[in-house]
């Protein structure tokens, strides 16, 4: 018997580390749904700075670049946007944080800088709340940043969205329930869009919706044939668009050189507004060339340059 049970604990002690070994090589699935997959285009900011598991496509790819603009845009100085104010001496440029209410942590950095910056909030963000209300402390221009259904199916506006597929009551209501998450907003533009902002009759129906509320709006100018300013317009709303997007790429050096892309365009039309998105490189490029900014333009929150 003793010997049966010595060699019983031999073979124990052989197979256990080669069963820890096969253990070792599997994977369990998680307790509860498994996370939606990642894309190249899905952002995280790590841990604390997103909600705990987020996993968020904040842009749809293949938005327009500046060059694309400004071959669309007036090429005399003044000859677009609204007129400076008196005694003015430096062109005025906006800058448009998109994409607010995911990232705490640089959410909140962003909020913190001595800059005018305006914040675009997307209505179903968990940090939307909160953050909304620091800006409205600061006395910063807050927007609804409205989710708007993108060329390609796959790239989800997320919640609050506005489809094609909607009725207008459906569209009508959407817009009621994104500006009632963004309480101190005053204005609006589009995120992501680049199908929704070419049909012209679903446009008239959320802005003429906005235009209730008071609001103007700015198009975030997604795709080259977006009618939302054109529409806009039509309906006698304070209106304005993008000009540069300032860090489709997420580098300092190149947020930067974005930047000089907005003064040069700012000194030649005497006016310019440009979006960006709350990630680190962006932080670090405003931070580091706030000085040189200010030094060529005047910040101002974009409802001073709509008409």
């Amino acid at each position: 018997m003793d010997s049966s049970l010595s060699a019983a604990a031999r073979g124990l002690r052989i197979l256990l580390p080669l069963l820890l070994l096969a253990l070792a090589g599997c994977r369990f699935p998680p307790w509860g749904p498994a996370p939606p997959p990642q894309t190249e285009h899905t952002a995280r900011e790590g841990s604390g700075g997103t909600a705990q598991g987020a996993t968020i496509v904040f842009e749809e790819p293949g938005l327009p670049q500046p060059a694309e603009v400004q071959a669309t845009s007036p090429g005399k100085k003044g000859s677009c946007g609204p007129p400076p104010p008196p005694g003015s001496r430096l062109p005025r440029v906006a800058i448009i944080i998109d994409d607010m209410g995911y990232h705490r942590r640089t959410g909140d950095r962003l909020l913190e800088l001595d800059m005018d910056l305006t914040f675009s909030f997307l209505p179903g963000a968990p940090f939307t709340a909160e953050q909304e209300e620091k800006a409205f402390q600061r006395g910063r221009d807050i927007l609804v940043h409205l989710p708007m259904e993108a060329r390609d199916p796959k790239w989800d506006p997320g919640p609050g969205k506005l489809l094609l597929s909607f009725p207008p009551r459906q569209m009508r209501e959407t817009v009621r329930s994104d500006l009632a998450a963004v309480p101190h907003a005053i204005g609006a533009n589009n995120h992501m869009g680049s199908r929704f902002t070419e049909d012209r009759r679903a446009m008239r129906v959320v802005l003429s919706e906005l235009k209730k509320h008071n609001f103007f709006f700015i198009d975030s100018y997604t795709t080259a044939a977006s009618t939302g300013m054109a529409e806009a317009a039509a309906l006698g709303m304070p209106t304005g668009r993008r000009h540069v997007f300032l860090d489709n790429v997420h580098s300092q050096d190149t947020i930067c050189r974005q930047l000089k892309q907005l003064i040069r365009l700012a000194e030649q039309q005497g006016w310019a507004i440009g979006i960006g998105h709350p990630n680190q490189a962006t932080l670090d490029a405003l931070t580091r060339c706030r000085e040189k900014l200010l030094r060529h333009v005047r910040l101002v929150g974009v409802h001073a340059l709509v008409r």
